[in-house]
């Protein structure tokens, strides 16, 4: 399994032009085959900040995930974005046990 894990900062007031994107962009996502989990979500201290957390079956799945035509249209809204910076992680990982 593949895991995501990071933010984006973005500059005051630029969530509001990738919100209604962004909820398409996750619930496309989420029907994608292979995709496990796929959430952002808005810091409850920093309305600016975006938490991104993914989870992917293979490399395969994340592969055709990003090479996807929804994809390409959020990079399109993405670019036209000021940000003030981000920190996005790709980790390999083994299921240990379920917490919960």
């Amino acid at each position: 399994m593949l895991l995501i894990e990071g933010w984006l900062k973005l500059a005051t007031g630029e969530f509001a032009k990738l919100a209604d994107q962004a909820k398409v962009m996750v619930a496309t996502t989420l029907a994608e085959d292979g995709c496990i989990h796929y959430s952002f979500a808005q810091d409850i201290a920093d309305p600016d900040l975006i938490r991104i957390s993914e989870r992917w079956r293979d490399q395969a799945a994340l592969g055709a995930h990003s090479a996807s035509a929804h994809m390409a249209e959020f990079q399109k809204t993405m670019a036209t974005l000021k940000v003030e910076g981000a920190d996005l992680r790709l980790y390999n990982a083994e299921e240990v046990s379920k917490l919960m």
